[in-house]
């Protein structure tokens, strides 16, 4: 028998493209565990010092992001944000399966709601997650592409400080394709549930394919040295700290001309990407409704955003 309690949910807490879906996958192909995936929006609108939204604003947020029309969770006006927050969490529950939920970011925000909360904190090499996070053209270069990881890991730094060592676990993205049958099992030991074979059965019902360990480190491969000397300037210590090796690059930021470089095709890439994802019509629409601050006007078309963006995710 598997129980949840809204006041104790867990969360597998990763930088973006750190394997974090395919893990989902594999913990929900469990016959005890269901895992609905991506749910940074719980949390996505408490303020660093811990305020918590105004319940109007967040609903009207809500309404346009992606999530509420992928999850179709209902409402309850009569809630306050805390309250409304723990509904959208019971309507994730299955009967006799164990909730985990997936976020990317702002980590330390959840004990604002859950205090007692559990997490697996999955961690990939940032080298890989900025190369990774380039190829999806949010960033223009790996240099600026390494950010998302380092704040992101920071994040979970600032979130472990505060937790009891009861409350998490960490583990290695390479370790678990190197080993995916341990590192299961692993994280079965801590969720307090049997190991199932079923979870590797997650290939045939997605458009995911088995565990890869030649995912692991392409950034051997695939980096210039002068990028990576550019990366590790930025992240060199934050790797070290996580147990991954530096590549050996001497290291050093860039010069003048450099940065000048690197800024101006980190806008033209990104600028590219957002063309190609949601047509240059769109694009200029979005861009346009923004600078000018209309917001009936980014009402009117941030459903056909998300659209594109969901279907480039997927």
């Amino acid at each position: 028998m598997v129980s949840n309690s809204n006041n104790q949910p867990v969360f597998l807490v990763a930088p973006v493209r750190s394997g974090s879906t395919v893990l989902r996958l594999m913990l929900d192909s469990h016959p005890n565990i269901t895992n609905p995936g991506e749910c940074d929006f719980l949390f996505e609108r408490i303020a660093d010092d811990g305020s918590l939204p105004e319940i109007d604003r967040y609903l009207e947020w809500f309404r346009l992001d992606r999530s509420y029309d992928a999850y179709k969770l209902n409402i309850n006006p009569t809630l306050d944000y805390k309250g409304l927050i723990n509904s959208f969490v019971h309507q994730f529950e299955r009967p006799d399966k164990k909730l985990i939920m997936n976020i990317h970011r702002h980590f330390y925000h959840v004990p604002i709601i859950f205090p007692h909360a559990k997490y697996i904190h999955l961690l990939r090499d940032g080298r890989d997650v900025a190369r990774s996070c380039v190829n999806m053209g949010w960033f223009g270069s790996t240099y600026y592409g390494i950010d998302i990881w380092c704040e992101a890991e920071n994040a979970w730094d600032k979130l472990k400080d505060t937790l009891h060592p009861s409350q998490y676990m960490e583990i290695k993205y390479e370790d678990l394709l190197g080993n995916v049958e341990w590192g299961l099992r692993k994280i079965c030991q801590f969720l307090g549930l049997e190991y199932s074979k079923s979870m590797l059965d997650y290939a045939l019902n997605s458009t995911y394919s088995p565990p890869d360990k030649n995912l692991c480190y392409q950034w051997k491969r695939k980096y210039k040295k002068r990028e990576l000397s550019l990366v590790e300037s930025k992240a060199g210590n934050l790797l070290l700290d996580r147990g991954y090796e530096l590549s050996g690059a001497t290291i050093s930021g860039p010069n003048l001309i450099e940065k000048i470089y690197l800024y101006v095709l980190n806008k033209y890439m990104r600028v590219k990407s957002q063309i190609s994802i949601y047509g240059l019509s769109l694009f200029i629409q979005s861009y346009l409704a923004r600078k000018l601050g209309i917001t009936s006007w980014s009402k009117l078309i941030k459903p056909r955003i998300n659209a594109a963006d969901i279907k480039t995710l997927k």
